[in-house]
């Protein structure tokens, strides 16, 4: 089903719930350049073809603590856990519909954790697993999503109505951008000019100039409410899920930001990642309801490919630096999926001591030793083991 562009400016932002059919309009048509080394990375900004390896991380937030499970990919195992509770953070018990939402840089660097509970984001030290700052507000973040250099985190507040813009370095709010709908899931594009706000309260998806700081358009979507957002690996499409109407709209990521396709996904569709393999890249888009599985699309020609069922509903994806797999997070599992991407079949589980709620994959994390400075340990029931499955 085709869509189009909606007619707005940052007055209008907080107008009536968008039509489907409108005109086009962005600030200045003028197209992005997209650096040869943005071209074929993993989404969202590792570096291009990293082989998996032991270097490699993947941070798990527990749902109901301040903890974050610390795997290595390449074992198959859980190492221990990041302690957010630590210093001035009040560990809290998370509501299970607040779950944490993670973000990275793209050197690999530095970890945002937004702490629902306690209405925060946490700054981690990837070298040292330890936190080196926080930032407070008075709502609960619903995303997080660093921008291309590192430089700005934009901190999603739908209660607020509001895009928080926060430097890392100093772990302190600098403006903010009005988000009248309610602001949810937020990506940026790979050139860093433009961020793209999936409202939860109306069918659309805001867009940001970054530089400019204002709304330079809006994109129709179908269905609002919850949903994720992600950018495909040559940083030319963004796509965006909406659970409530299991659809999934396919745009153009510059102006004028034209609508391809929205896709009907399937029931509860929810987290989205890419996987880069060659000279291909596919969408891997999670769905819920009585069959969940993760359903595979070419993003050339948006064709379906295949299904891969899981046992559980997937609460997020995420691929290995290489492409070679996705990492799929399996609600109220206590394990990771893990699915080989040019076969599409599942090649592993990995029992981690949480239920799986957010995931992320950071090639090269450990830049010397083991990795494994200040991670507490890992508490799980006797009998289960680490290996994977």
């Amino acid at each position: 089903m085709k869509a189009a562009i909606v007619l707005v400016s940052a007055m209008l932002a907080s107008a009536a719930p968008l039509p489907v059919t409108a005109q086009a309009y962005w600030a200045a048509p003028v197209a992005d350049s997209f650096p040869a080394d943005l071209m074929a990375v993993q989404s969202p900004w590792s570096r291009p073809d990293i082989d998996l390896s032991h270097q490699d991380r993947i941070y798990v937030s527990d749902p109901t603590s301040t903890n974050i499970a610390v795997i290595d990919p390449a074992a198959g195992s859980e190492l221990g856990s990041i302690d957010l509770s630590k210093g001035a953070i009040v560990k809290t018990p998370f509501l299970s519909l607040n779950v944490p939402r993670m973000a990275a840089t793209r050197d690999g660097r530095t970890l945002a954790i937004s702490t629902s509970a306690t209405r925060g984001v946490t700054f981690v030290d990837l070298a040292t697993n330890t936190k080196r700052g926080r930032v407070a507000f008075k709502s609960s973040p619903t995303a997080v999503a660093f921008t291309p250099n590192g430089h700005e985190l934009w901190v999603s507040l739908g209660d607020e109505n509001a895009i928080a813009i926060v430097d890392p370095k100093i772990a302190r709010e600098i403006t903010r951008i009005p988000a009248n709908g309610g602001a949810g899931a937020t990506i940026l594009s790979p050139s860093g000019r433009y961020a793209f706000v999936s409202l939860t309260k109306m069918p659309s998806i805001m867009v940001i100039d970054v530089a400019h700081r204002r709304i330079v358009g809006n994109v129709a979507s179908i269905g609002d409410g919850e949903g994720a957002i992600a950018v495909s690996p040559d940083g030319k499409q963004i796509w965006a899920t909406r659970r409530d109407s299991g659809t999934t709209t396919v745009f153009a990521a510059k102006p004028p930001f034209a609508v391809r396709e929205a896709i009907k996904t399937g029931p509860a569709a929810g987290a989205l990642n890419f996987a880069q393999r060659a000279d291909d890249s596919f969408a891997y888009v999670g769905v819920g309801g009585d069959v969940p599985a993760i359903k595979v699309y070419r993003t050339d020609s948006l064709e379906a490919v295949t299904t891969v069922p899981l046992q559980a509903p997937p609460t997020a994806v995420w691929p290995s630096g290489d492409g070679t797999r996705i990492y799929v997070s399996l609600a109220g599992t206590d394990k990771l999926a893990t699915i080989d991407t040019l076969t599409y079949t599942m090649a592993s589980e990995i029992p981690i001591s949480t239920d799986a709620q957010s995931l992320i994959y950071v090639p090269g994390a450990v830049r010397s030793g083991k990795g494994l400075a200040n991670l507490a340990p890992f508490v799980r029931d006797e009998g289960r083991t680490l290996s994977v499955r």
